[in-house]
């Protein structure tokens, strides 16, 4: 994970990208960033890949690529969502078994939000540093958080919708979206009528994250 967080900041530095949250997993890894872009974002995600690919290969004589393909990303509403993102990606190791709590997982960003350690990589959202007037206090407020779990629903929500490379927050949020973007910003259930406006609509949808 030490070697991901070297990747990431080489494009980071170079200001692609504002870094807030991750959760480096045994074979995946979560981010919750905003890029300047979309074009910027792959960018990003392009160049921490590649420069990883060759660290893997380098220190294990081998060749050819380690991801299974194109990275998955949604929109999120940060206003009403956003530390349900936190939980939901901080939370991943607990989730997953690895650790009983997540304040023993070191490859999160956990470290820094909940309990104060430091981490050049990140930058303080608006909306975190509105916990508390100083970084402890603020840790304390984010702990906080943590009591109370997403839930499945919201769980699958979040996975479907990054899966899906959908919209992630309110109604509002969705309409405020496809206004800017001329679609639809959340899939149907297939089938139906093909020639009708929602149809369309649907089929014109990324399903594979930001392009």
């Amino acid at each position: 994970m030490s070697q991901f967080n070297q990747c990431i900041a080489i494009r980071y530095f170079q200001r692609l990208c504002t870094y807030y949250t991750n959760s480096g997993m045994t074979n995946h890894l979560h981010l919750l960033i905003s890029p300047f872009d979309k074009v910027q974002l792959s960018k990003f995600m392009q160049t921490m890949a590649n420069r990883y690919v060759r660290y893997f290969n380098a220190t294990r004589n081998r060749t050819g690529t380690i991801w299974e393909g194109r990275f998955k990303s949604c929109l999120v509403d940060s206003e009403n969502y956003l530390f349900t993102l936190y939980r939901y990606i901080e939370m991943n190791p607990v989730r997953a078994g690895i650790v009983s709590s997540i304040a023993e997982y070191p490859w999160s960003s956990y470290g820094y939000n909940g309990l104060g350690e430091e981490n050049s990589l990140i930058t303080e959202h608006k909306l975190y540093q509105d916990l508390g007037e100083d970084s402890e206090v603020r840790a304390k407020n984010y702990q906080k958080i943590f009591k109370t779990l997403i839930s499945t629903q919201q769980e699958q929500e979040i996975t479907d919708a990054t899966m899906r490379g959908e919209v992630y927050g309110s109604e509002g949020f969705h309409l405020e979206i496809n206004k800017l973007i001329s679609r639809a910003t959340k899939l149907t259930a297939h089938g139906g009528d093909r020639k009708s406006e929602k149809y369309r609509n649907q089929a014109g949808c990324s399903i594979d994250g930001l392009k």
